[in-house]
This record gives structure tokens, C-alpha cells and sequence, in this order.
């Protein structure tokens, strides 16, 4: 294994000793390099012997002394992320229908990326390499897919053949000092109930390194083809499994329940406290408390916003933010004096039903249920749009303004700030 360099800064340590684009990097200080986190979890030293080979196969050592707090200006290849070999039963991306973004296609299961970018990792793809490389750079914290203990049913649930026991890795990392975020997918009469209380017992048992416990519900589409045949949740199947965590949050606060659970049982989204310092955010688990939160501290700077626009304002939003906006559209009516605020709820009609989240509604399904009235300014929650501005459909801002002819507020999804456009 070694580490292609892409490009190296102008004027940087690694410029003034002679290393150029192209070149491999090999080892630093008798380490092999393999991928950008050897790179810099071995470079920290002042002192750094490297071995490079240059794009001729020929080898030299350099003897480099580095510039406290100054990096050595290397900019590696991309990483080939390691994709998921399992096959889950209720896995999201096989019940996608072809055609949309290329990277909605990537089944990530890759160590480093759960420890770069908090994604939930499997472990059954793991070496015995794998895992001492992780304890030796200490890659802290990791985020792990449970689903259930029960090693039988979560090699059924997971579709992998090894023989892989999940209780015997987590009780390894946390001897070691690594901590772990942990969800379950919790699947009808799979592993919800009674083998889901197991699942927490085991979980919660003295000597985990455990920081948080995310319990969310099975998302179904409707293009489940040719895959088993899954029950959904609803209004008393969530009213028991906000029990079943309820009854373990007293003893163990760091386990939390997904919002959709709490909008399904009819239940109002808990306080601020229930979530501590939202450590499974970005998994759906006190979204609509930090919605709420943030409107709070910045409602009067929104108000003197809309105010300022003048006219009428719509909010487009999920099936399982409604009431939250709602609350939130209320409060802005309440304040505002010849302007209102209405909200409509979109109907996810490219995945199905079951799917209420922002994050997922289309372009499509937006612009046909909603048709502005012409004093009426439309905002657009963030969540709908990925890092490039694109819709699931391959729609951007651009195309919503052209469609409406006018301006639109975009809106964080978490109400920190917003953005005309």
C-alpha cells in the first residue's frame, strides 16, 4: 500500500524538499501510508523521515524537519471508499429507483469515513488489521449499525455470511478507549419489542464505551421489489417503542428516539434536555427540538426579515415537520401585523407515503402541490437540497425561481440562518 500525491502547495515543506505531483509516498518514520489518515496521523512530528517513489518506480529517503503548527502542503488522491458487501433487509438504497445522483448509489461501510464524517458503519467488512489499526491511532468516535445483538438474527437482518460476533468487537474498542455511537434500525416484528429491550440490555452493559444509542424506525418506499416484505410503523407500534426507551432512559440518558417516533405516537417532541448535547443529530434525533430552539433564540431577527420583504409567505415542508412548522408559522402570525404566514405540508409521492422526511421530497412533488399566490414569497427549507444546491431530482434553486418568477428564502433546516436567492 502506498499514497499517490495529487498535488503539493506552492511553497510548502513538502515543495522545498523536492516532492512533486505524481510521486508515491511510501512511509513516514518506518510507516507504511496508506490513505490520508496514515498521512496525518503520522505527520505530526517535527522530524519526519519519508520514503518517496517518483512516477519512474525510482526510491528516495528524505530527511524533513518541519515547521511547528505548519503542515507539509500534501494533497493525495481521492479515497476509494469502502463500500457496504452486506445485504440488509430494510437497506434504503435498494429501494431506490434508478436515475437520480450517482453518489444516492453508494452503500458506504468504511471505518474512516465513520470517523471523518459520523456515517453508521457495519464492522462485518473489518479485518483483524482493520481493527488493530483502529486502536492504534485511536479512531474515536466510531458510529455503528447495531440493529440487534443477537448475532443469528442480525447476520439474517444484515444478509452477511461470515460468523461475526458484534458484542465481542464493541467490548474490544471500549477496552481500548474507543467511544461509539450506536443506532438501530428498529424493523416490525424483526427486532423491535421484546428483542429490542435485549438489544438495550446488552448495549447498556458496564463497561461499554457507549456515548449514544439512536433508536429510528424502518423507512419503506414504494419500490420495494423483489425484497421482503416489511411492516411500517405506526401510531401504537411507536407509542410502545417510546416506552421500551423510556423505560431505559431512566437508568441510561444517552439512548434516544428517532422525532418520527415521537410525530407517529402523537406525542410531543421533548425538550431540549431529553437530547443533551444532540449527539445523533444528523440521524433524525432532535432535528425538530433544534428546529424549535433555534427559532426561538432568532425569531425576532426572521421577523424584521420578513417584515422588511413585505407580502405573504408560504412554507413548503415534510410530512413529519408539519406540526413543528405550524408552531413555528403560528407564532410568526401572531407577531406579524398585515402579513401571514401559511404552511403546506408536501406529500412525498416519488418515494411513497411512509417517507416524510424534508430531506427527501423532490423538486417534482414540491412544484406540484404547491402553486404560490402571487403576493406570496415561498420558503424552502435546506434539507431538500444537497451540498451542490441539487434536488433529489437533479433540481436546483435556479429552476424553482424560473418556475415562480421570484425570489426565494432557503431556510437552514435548523433554523441557524437563511439565504435569499
Amino acid at each position: 500500500m502506498a499514497l499517490l500525491i495529487s498535488s503539493v502547495l506552492p511553497r510548502s515543506t513538502a515543495s522545498k524538499y523536492g516532492i512533486k505531483a505524481g510521486e508515491t509516498l511510501l512511509s513516514i518514520n518506518g510507516h507504511e501510508i496508506r490513505d490520508f489518515l496514515d498521512l496525518q496521523f503520522y505527520s505530526g512530528d517535527l522530524r519526519l523521515q519519508m520514503e518517496i517513489r517518483d512516477s519512474s518506480g525510482n526510491c528516495r529517503t528524505l530527511e524533513i524537519e518541519r515547521e511547528n503548527a505548519k503542515t507539509l502542503g500534501l494533497d493525495p488522491v481521492n479515497y476509494q471508499c469502502r463500500e457496504c458487501m452486506n445485504k440488509c433487509v430494510f437497506c434504503f438504497i435498494d429501494q431506490m429507483p434508478g436515475r437520480l445522483r450517482d453518489s444516492l448509489y453508494l452503500k458506504d461501510d468504511d471505518y474512516i469515513f465513520s470517523f471523518v464524517f459520523g456515517n453508521y458503519i457495519s464492522l462485518t467488512n473489518l479485518s483483524e488489521a482493520d481493527h488493530r489499526r483502529i486502536i492504534e491511532q485511536r479512531i474515536s468516535p466510531l458510529y455503528i449499525s447495531v440493529h440487534t445483538t443477537d448475532p443469528a438474527l442480525r447476520k439474517l437482518m444484515m444478509g452477511y455470511k461470515r460468523k461475526f460476533d458484534l458484542m465481542q468487537a464493541l467490548r474490544r474498542f471500549s477496552e481500548a478507549g474507543i467511544q461509539l455511537h450506536l443506532q438501530i434500525v428498529a424493523v416490525p416484528l424483526w427486532n423491535d419489542g421484546e428483542e429490542l429491550k435485549r438489544t438495550l440490555r446488552d448495549l447498556t452493559e458496564p463497561g461499554l464505551n457507549v456515548l449514544s444509542i439512536g433508536v429510528v424506525p424502518v423507512g419503506l418506499t414504494r419500490f420495494r421489489k423483489q425484497l421482503p416484505v416489511l411492516q411500517g410503523y405506526n401510531k401504537r407500534l411507536a407509542q410502545d417503542t417510546l416506552e421500551i426507551i423510556s423505560a431505559f432512559r431512566g437508568q441510561h440518558d444517552y439512548i434516544y428516539a428517532a422525532d418520527e417516533f415521537f410525530v407517529l405516537a402523537g406525542q410531543e417532541i421533548p425538550p431540549a434536555e431529553y437530547y443533551q448535547d444532540f449527539p445523533q443529530l444528523e440521524n433524525g434525533i432532535g432535528s425538530l427540538r433544534m428546529l424549535k430552539e433555534n427559532y426561538k433564540s432568532k425569531k425576532r431577527t426572521f421577523l424584521k426579515e420578513l417584515r422588511r420583504k413585505g407580502g405573504n409567505f408560504v412554507m413548503p415542508c415534510s410530512g413529519s415537520a408539519f406540526g413543528s412548522i405550524s408552531e413555528i408559522a403560528a407564532n410568526l402570525n401572531k407577531n406579524l401585523e398585515q402579513q401571514t404566514v401559511r404552511v403546506l405540508a408536501i406529500r412525498n409521492r416519488f418515494f411513497g407515503s411512509r417517507v416524510t422526511v424534508a430531506g427527501l421530497l423532490t423538486f417534482r412533488d414540491i412544484v406540484s402541490q404547491l402553486d404560490p399566490r402571487p403576493d406570496e414569497t415561498v420558503i424552502l427549507p435546506s434539507a431538500i437540497f444537497n451540498h451542490s444546491g441539487q434536488t433529489l431530482d437533479g433540481q436546483s434553486i435556479v429552476d424553482f425561481k424560473q418556475l415562480w418568477n421570484k425570489d426565494i428564502l432557503i431556510v437552514d433546516q435548523y433554523f441557524e440562518d437563511w439565504d435569499w436567492r
